[in-house]
């Protein structure tokens, strides 16, 4: 990893370190220096020069990976729709997943984009937030997506739902991502399992017991 990082431009390299770095540590485990020589870079203050503060670190370490997840995404929804299957729960769930479990395949500066994704959930970073929605938009239009396929049921019970289902796709994945499950000849039966429950999840009939929980919110 040390020869691509002194290979490529000072913004990127910093990105790749950053990302390895608070996948490992946290979001403000790893010092800028730290990250900086990491990096390859010699000057402490490239950071600054390049990203300003740590925030815009954080939010260009999302950016970079999004813009190659989106796009992914957006052909899986286009082909949702082209089969008429924009209501079908497993479908979309799989738009959400299979771009984002694709990044766990092998690649020269090692996979730690998902352990990342983790912590930013774990430290309370709103997903959503960390870049602009021209690289969500695949996301947002699946959501809402999942959100009418879901509306028979309670707003309330559909928003935990969606929550619930989002951080168990996300740390399922990053704990494949950490045990090198790309590299694995049953990697596609792992995330075809994972969709598998998490759709399973999302369909399920409300309980007595979630029922008369609502009526006493």
């Amino acid at each position: 990893m040390d020869d691509l990082l002194a290979s490529l431009d000072g913004r990127t390299a910093i990105i790749i370190a950053a990302e390895k770095l608070f996948a490992e540590f946290g979001l403000h485990g790893p010092s800028l220096r730290l990250i900086s020589e990491t990096a390859k870079q010699r000057n402490a203050s490239v950071i600054q020069y390049h990203f300003g503060t740590r925030d815009k670190l954080v939010e260009a370490v999302f950016a970079y990976r999004m813009q190659c997840i989106d796009p992914r995404r957006k052909q899986r929804l286009d082909a949702l729709k082209e089969a008429g299957l924009t209501a079908n729960i497993r479908g979309l769930i799989s738009v959400l997943v299979w771009p984002l479990a694709e990044e766990i395949r092998p690649r020269p500066e090692g996979n730690h984009y998902i352990q990342f994704l983790s912590r930013t959930n774990f430290e309370k970073q709103l997903i959503v937030e960390l870049a602009p929605a021209s690289v969500m938009t695949a996301w947002f239009e699946a959501v809402d997506l999942l959100r009418d396929a879901l509306s028979h049921l309670p707003s309330e019970v559909t928003r935990t739902r969606l929550m619930a289902a989002g951080g168990q796709c996300v740390n399922c994945l990053a704990s494949f991502e950490a045990d090198g499950v790309g590299a694995k000849p049953d990697f596609d039966l792992r995330v075809e399992t994972l969709i598998d429950m998490v759709a399973a999840g999302l369909e399920a009939p409300m309980s007595a017991e979630s029922e008369a929980a609502l009526g006493r919110v």
